[in-house]
């Protein structure tokens, strides 16, 4: 009797020197505007800081982004969550039309060509430790697609028996999808 496999995982993306220079250019034009606002136009400052808190507010949030990887019978699943609050696909596909997949060292992909790349890992470069990459192709998005993620053991272990069979035979040896995990 086959069992169903679901697995999730939720990592959260760490913030870059990028997300520092958003925050500090964020405050800047937001004194900035206070300044105008206060003594420039003052007949609309108050609504201009407003309208300028609130729009600093949301872009700095957008910055806490959160991936989840779903694994449900072979399909991987991929969401970005923007500040836990709005949700949106990266990428689906089935495990069976993975081309490769191993550690990910950006030196290994950089002459190689991808129709679009997935970084969806804890760093926004992929540099991070536990980094893994797959390749798979994609009628979505025209052609090969690089998928750039940092999956648990039990991710791992949930997507081995779908990836095909000499695949997960080259990367994780004897015995790597030859039998469904089970589910405790």
């Amino acid at each position: 009797m086959n069992q169903d496999v679901f697995v999730e995982q939720i990592i959260q993306r760490k913030h870059s020197g990028t997300d520092y220079l958003i925050f500090v250019g964020l405050s800047l034009a937001f004194l900035v505007i206070v300044f105008l606002g206060l003594f420039v136009i003052p007949m609309f400052g108050f609504l201009l800081i407003i309208a300028a808190g609130y729009g600093g507010y949301w872009l700095f949030t957008s910055r806490n982004l959160e991936f989840e990887y779903s694994v449900t019978n072979g399909d991987l699943t991929i969401d970005r969550i923007v500040n836990r609050q709005r949700r949106k696909r990266v990428i689906s596909f089935d495990c069976k039309d993975t081309e490769a997949i191993g550690k990910y060292k950006a030196v290994d992909h950089q002459s190689k060509h991808y129709d679009k790349k997935f970084f969806v890992s804890q760093k926004a470069d992929g540099s991070d430790e536990g980094a893994w990459y797959m390749t798979v192709r994609s009628a979505k998005y025209g052609g090969l697609c690089l998928v750039v993620f940092n999956p648990e053991e039990r991710v791992l272990d949930s997507i081995k028996p779908f990836l095909p069979r000499q695949l997960a035979f080259e990367v994780f040896g004897p015995g790597a999808g030859l039998r469904r995990p089970t589910q405790s």
